[in-house]
């Protein structure tokens, strides 16, 4: 549940770790619930390790951390939970509406976790805060929540925050050819440049590990696209291989990273007409247009 804003989230305000406080867990911009579980003993196909998720925390607390504070005047604070088991991460926000993501350690130790998949969830989390139209209903009232839509968020990850930390260099790789090899010739036909094909790859990864929690569902992949066309958008989770075609979209998208996204015109900081526009699997263009 939230907290009042006493001396200890103060200082967590200053850190952006909050290693005591304990956040609600809220429906619109979670993780799918999920049963999965890897305690600290497992270790994912990157091999991720809690230096690894603490590295990553890192990085994303000094490039992000700023982006938030720049565009919503608000302190980021990541909530690390390296020992729970639950395969997890949401975002929230506390007392005071400061941006909060929590990441857990057993979603990081995920057996098909890699290092550039964990930042990409990262990445989602924080697209719920930053990720603008279109943003989440509240209940049935028609009015707009403060979080971004599942898809949106995944858009946001490709398309403005993972070109952040690749371009700034977060690792000293541009892939992980043990882990990437089998697809990485597929990765790079569907893109411009290197960092493209990397982000798809990490998207590969995450969509798949979506499909791992869900029985019954195939595993995404680069030679297929969702063909479904929805009438109206989507604001809870996308299916895994609709999933993995917007982190492809948000790839391709060269609207700039520079470029916020709008809280009320999803146009704004997106593209809308070539293959870096989000697929309709998902995301429908006459909700917005209409009104």
């Amino acid at each position: 549940m939230k907290t009042a804003i006493t001396g200890l989230l103060w200082l967590t305000l200053l850190t952006g770790v909050a290693d005591a406080v304990t956040y609600k867990r809220e429906a619109g911009s979670c993780f799918p619930l999920s049963s999965a579980s890897y305690g600290v003993g497992n270790k994912s196909l990157g091999g991720l390790s809690e230096t690894d998720y603490n590295q990553i925390l890192d990085r994303a607390q000094a490039i992000m951390g700023p982006e938030i504070k720049k565009n919503l005047n608000k302190n980021l604070i990541i909530d690390r939970k390296w020992a729970d088991p639950t395969v997890d991460a949401f975002a929230t926000r506390d007392d005071a509406n400061n941006p909060v993501i929590v990441m857990n350690g057993g979603l990081a130790r995920h057996p098909q976790m890699t290092k550039d998949g964990f930042l990409l969830l990262v990445c989602h989390e924080l697209g719920h805060h930053l990720g603008g139209a279109p943003k989440i209903l509240r209940g049935n009232s028609g009015l707009r929540g403060w979080s971004s839509a599942e898809g949106q968020a995944d858009y946001f990850a490709t398309s403005k925050c993972l070109p952040l930390f690749f371009q700034a260099g977060v690792e000293n790789k541009n892939f992980d050819y043990d882990i990437d090899a089998n697809n990485l010739k597929q990765a790079l036909s569907k893109c411009r440049d290197n960092i493209c094909a990397r982000i798809v790859l990490s998207g590969l990864a995450v969509s798949q590990v979506f499909a791992s929690l869900i029985n019954g569902t195939p595993a995404p992949s680069l030679l297929y696209n969702d063909p479904t066309k929805v009438e109206k958008t989507l604001y809870n989770h996308p299916n895994p291989q609709c999933r993995l075609d917007t982190y492809l979209s948000g790839a391709n998208c060269d609207a700039g990273i520079e470029i916020p996204f709008d809280l009320n015109d999803p146009k704004i900081g997106a593209c809308v007409k070539d293959q870096g526009s989000r697929p309709m699997c998902w995301f429908q263009e006459k909700d917005f247009t209409l009104k």
